[in-house]
């Protein structure tokens, strides 16, 4: 019997106990493993079609470090050479999601689609799909993607993790390595982690033992009724049986701000904060207070326009009563900014108030990616001219740059990528954007045609269909 058979077998016994009749002193005779085995396969049944693989492509430009890196499996040399000239070498990746409603709104982490050229969705009938991102949050590692099915999906049930119970059976469903709808049953071994040094984002990790590996990313931590209790986001390379998954109550909070928005907005009062120990209250004039204290006040914030200094030492934000740092950071983030909230607070020993108006972390609204509103031709892109001095340095007689492409149109899946030149339409060529215009103008719907494009120092043809 191998270590993974007694695991399953130990967490099935020691759950039949909990069943009534089944432990002992019981009244129903042999535990009735076939049944709890029934519980978990039910579970899983009603969970798996709502699971997606999620394959990524990025574009390495000829020379840079991405396109220069050649892990074991790799072809040699001289042929990663030949895939550069011809259109530039691509770098899959493959991660799992989850479908949250039933118009193709998915979950995944943010890892997963970062820096992607192009992401593509398989659903469990093995349908594919084009993604667009509509919001990620590297903070907590969680992105939202929409594709456009046909027909209503199957969507996961999700649950609260503010009830999560450390012991209670763990199913988690991904696919690892590639292989798709793999299942791994564990336990939760801890909830409210902090995060470990190589993994990104939250403090607050849901720890198990259910195995996950590469390619699990993105995917259900289940409970045994099915529910989606988190998303996993990764595991400790150096240890066995340590994975973390994303509280589904946080998922919940972020989609909503990445569905509305684009980015998750944050709090901020620009105010640098530590723990207090007894000593610190006592020299600050607040012995046996509990709060934290203030070290930094950082000019022109929300603290200093409030009146905060530095050794104040914060004991409620609004009716809530401070209790530590994370709690606090906690707390401000989650505010929406613009509110005004009262913060209670010692000032050598007094008690005393301030009105604070919460702002907007800094950077976060740089970081949303609304969808760009471009004209597009028939073909899905929009063109620009290309500067002469540039065609010079290029050695080019002519053509369009191409400054955006839409997903799921005829250029996005021929492969057309923003940055591009095209340089001929159907074999004729396009000197400029007159010409392209013109070009565009004669195509056939239904009918394939060559496009010309130049693209990091090589020229490659494409085909594309007008619809």
């Amino acid at each position: 019997m191998n270590g993974a058979t007694r695991k399953l077998l130990f967490l099935l016994l020691s759950a039949l106990a909990a069943f009534p009749g089944c432990g002992p002193g019981g009244t129903g005779g042999t535990p009735d493993v076939a049944a709890l085995q029934q519980t978990i396969v039910s579970a899983v049944a009603r969970a798996v079609p709502a699971v997606v693989n999620i394959r990524t492509v990025t574009r390495f430009a000829r020379g840079t470090s991405g396109a220069g890196r050649r892990p074991e499996g790799q072809p040699p040399e001289y042929l990663m050479d030949l895939l550069e000239e011809n259109g530039g070498f691509r770098e899959n990746s493959l991660g799992s999601g989850v479908i949250v409603g039933e118009d193709g709104l998915i979950v995944t982490n943010e890892h997963v689609i970062r820096d992607a050229d192009e992401i593509v969705v398989r659903l469990s009938d093995r349908s594919e799909y084009r993604a667009k991102v509509i919001g990620a949050d590297v903070r907590t590692d969680l992105a939202v993607l929409r594709i456009q099915p046909a027909r209503r999906l199957p969507v996961v049930t999700l649950g609260d993790s503010s009830r999560l119970k450390v012991g209670e059976f763990a199913v988690a469903v991904g696919n690892p390595f590639g292989l798709e709808s793999t299942v791994t049953l564990g336990v939760i071994s801890a909830t409210g982690r902090s995060a470990e040094p190589d993994v990104e984002g939250s403090d607050d990790f849901i720890q198990t033992d259910a195995s996950i590996n590469p390619g699990n990313s993105g995917g259900p931590l289940l409970n045994a009724r099915g529910e989606v209790v988190g998303i996993n986001t990764a595991m400790v390379s150096a240890g066995q049986g340590i994975g973390f998954a994303i509280p589904i109550n946080t998922v919940k909070a972020v989609e909503q701000e990445l569905a509305a928005h684009g980015a998750v907005r944050r709090g901020w009062l620009g105010v640098g904060i530590q723990s207090l120990s007894p000593d610190l209250a006592e020299a600050f004039g607040a012995r046996g207070e509990k709060g934290i204290l203030v070290n930094r006040v950082v000019p022109g914030s929300p603290a200093e326009k409030g009146g905060l200094r530095m050794g104040d030492i914060l004991v409620a934000y609004g009716k809530s009563r401070v209790t530590g740092v994370k709690e606090f950071q906690k707390q401000v983030a989650a505010t929406d900014p613009g509110k005004a909230v009262t913060l209670e607070f010692l000032r050598d020993g007094k008690r005393a108030a301030a009105t604070l108006t919460v702002e907007e972390a800094e950077g976060q609204s740089e970081n949303r990616r609304p969808p760009r509103k471009e004209a597009v031709d028939p073909l899905g892109m929009s063109v620009s001219a290309v500067p002469p001095r540039l065609l010079r340095e290029m050695e080019l007689k002519g053509g369009v740059e191409v400054t955006f492409v839409e997903a799921s149109t005829p250029a996005w899946e021929s492969g057309i990528r923003e940055g591009d030149i095209l340089l001929a339409l159907n074999r004729e060529a396009v000197p400029g954007v007159d010409a392209y215009r013109k070009a565009i103008s004669r195509l056939r719907r239904g009918v394939a045609v060559s496009a010309l494009v130049y693209r990091d120092g090589v020229q490659l043809f494409v085909a594309v269909r007008h619809k």
